[in-house]
């Protein structure tokens, strides 16, 4: 038997690892390196998707925004819904893109550019394409009000997944439905003002997303649930009020003057249009005249399936506030508005390949910005907006063409509906993953950053002020100051000067870390979202304990002299006094 080989790896000094959390600090070109990039993919996109195009119908660029803009250059504007395409086929969209449509479509003309539809394609598109970076940069000014002190990676991961992401070019091209990235940028501009406590702009800018594109009715119906529910009811006049006007003045010329086709395009069509072979809607699809049961339900269900998508989002909003306790300022009011983006391509009788952009902004905007925030596990990664961008992307190939049968539309509709289902209960699962009230960037303690209250990361030993019962240092020999709801801060001792603006007095400066011998460790460095922390994590920065092996460098705390104690007396013995003369 060979001897046991004596192990010397515990005599080897202590070699400090590396810290995982170091931030990483990015050139400052990279952010425009990434738009460059997403505009070039974009012009790309643009002019290869016209070789698709063929007939005035495999567009709705050309099948159905141009002929409305036509309308416009001709001075005729009120009267665009009276466009039709085979079937029937109405402009389901809001007037706002086509006024914007209609000088370049002008425009291409004067400078000749309307020799095929490919030219015409791409003059009108090519301008519509800054909105990608765009939307980038508002979704980055949400991940600043929700998670102030994000690393430059994290922030840098989101712009490139809302600016380069597959599922945002593929609506420029072949669809062309180049309002999708216009309503997107407006709702993210009226949700972050929204929660910024200004009411007025929000409303505002959602009204003009809904003349963008209906879709965003969708997630506002949610934001009214939220605030309906949480009593807020000046922010839900206010709110609501704007954007109703907004919306109706939109809308009104179109209805004094050509209330047919109004009527038509956006309730009567909806009702008739055929059931998709690509959603859950396909199980009840009847093409026959043999059965009349069957004929019924296939009416039936044409007619249901937006009020269904709208009854599911209050349903979840209704829940979200009462079993989750979600606030207006709450974080993850994104995540339902992710869920509320979901139910479109998860209940609506016909999906095309770019509905899905719309989940994934909010997905990926909520997700990133609270990696933080998620207990230990597999939330602290950015698994659904990963997962939903590879299904997404998959889906897309194929979702929207034509089945090759009965159990193929039976098949493709189920799998779509369920993936979509899926992806929203991920969401409604990751909410309840957060942090717990009282832990540091937990969900509680953030959602107050939205107002500038966030307390900031300290080293240990050091408490928060502001938070309750915090124990401020002091100096040796005066009771501790302390900070509590009921009582409010003391007053600051002798020497402290208040700040203006503050409640009570500024907490003293914390004290300087020591160069030797003072028994601290080195200042702990915030954890990066991206990476779980190490097992020990916890424990770093605090001194070591006695009799365990520390830096070398770092001695154990030096005790303070104590003063000499004055020798005890004994007590005195009463004296007695002698008896009084007579």
């Amino acid at each position: 038997m060979r001897a046991a080989t004596p192990d010397h790896r515990s005599a080897l000094p202590a070699t400090p690892m590396p810290s995982t959390s170091a931030a990483v600090r990015l050139p400052p070109w990279a952010f425009h390196l990434v738009t460059v990039v997403s505009l070039l993919l974009g012009a790309t996109s643009i002019v290869r998707g016209t070789r698709g195009v063929v007939t005035i119908a495999d567009s709705d660029l050309t099948n159905f925004f141009l002929k409305s803009a036509d309308y416009i250059l001709r001075g005729d504007p009120w009267h665009m819904y009276a466009v039709r395409a085979l079937g029937g086929y109405p402009n389901y969209n809001p007037p706002l893109s086509v006024f914007l449509l209609a000088p370049l479509l002008g425009l291409a003309r004067a400078l000749g550019f309307t020799a095929n539809y490919g030219e015409q394609i791409t003059f009108v598109s090519l301008p519509f394409i800054v909105l990608v970076p765009l939307m980038g940069y508002l979704a980055l000014r949400v991940m600043r009000s929700l998670y102030p002190t994000a690393p430059e990676t994290l922030r840098l991961l989101l712009y490139a997944f809302i600016t380069l992401s597959p599922l945002t070019w593929q609506t420029y091209s072949i669809w062309y439905h180049v309002e999708q990235p216009l309503m997107l940028c407006l709702l993210l501009g009226a949700v972050l003002a929204l929660q910024a406590r200004r009411e007025g702009l929000a409303g505002l800018l959602a009204g003009l997303a809904f003349l963008s594109r209906t879709t965003a009715l969708i997630p506002l119906i949610a934001l009214g649930v939220v605030l309906l529910m949480t009593r807020e009811w000046r922010a839900l006049l206010k709110f609501g009020g704007v954007s109703a006007l907004i919306a109706g003045l939109g809308f009104a010329p179109f209805v004094v003057f050509d209330l047919p086709d109004v009527k038509y395009t956006f309730l009567t069509w909806r009702g008739g249009a055929p059931i998709g072979s690509d959603s859950i809607w396909t199980i009840f699809a009847y093409t026959g005249t043999s059965s009349h049961l069957r004929i019924l339900i296939n009416a039936a269900a044409k007619r249901v399936d937006m009020y269904t998508v709208i009854l599911l989002v209050a349903l979840v909003a209704f829940f979200a506030v009462r079993s989750l306790r979600l606030t207006l300022a709450a974080r993850d009011l994104w995540a339902l508005l992710a869920i509320a983006m979901l139910a479109t391509p998860m209940l609506s009788k016909q999906v095309w390949p770019y509905y899905y952009l719309e989940p994934l902004v909010f997905i990926v905007v909520w997700e990133l910005s609270t990696l933080q925030d998620r207990v230990a596990g597999v939330w602290r990664w950015p698994v659904l907006s990963i997962a939903f961008s590879l299904v997404a992307a998959t889906l897309s190939q194929y979702v929207g063409l034509q089945s090759v049968g009965r159990l193929d539309a039976l098949a493709t509709g189920v799998t779509q509906t369920a993936l979509m289902g899926a992806f929203a209960l991920g969401v409604w699962l990751r909410i309840q993953a957060r942090k717990p009230a009282g832990s540091p960037e937990s969900g509680a303690g953030l959602d107050a950053a939205l107002a500038g209250m966030a307390p900031p990361m300290t080293p240990p030993g050091m408490a928060v002020a502001g938070g309750q019962g915090a124990r401020l240092p002091s100096r040796p020999g005066q009771a501790p100051l302390s900070d509590s709801r009921e009582g409010g801060m003391r007053q600051p001792p002798a020497g402290v000067r208040a700040q203006p603006g503050l409640r009570g007095a500024a907490p003293p400066a914390p004290p300087a870390w020591p160069a030797t011998g003072a028994g601290y460790g080195a200042a702990p460095s915030p954890e990066n979202p991206l990476w779980p922390g190490e097992p020990n994590g916890a424990n770093r920065g605090a001194p070591p304990a006695r009799g365990q092996r520390g830096h070398p460098q770092v001695g154990p705390m030096p005790q303070a002299p104590q003063s000499p104690q004055p020798p005890q007396q004994p007590p005195a013995q009463p004296q007695q006094q002698p008896p009084a003369q007579p």
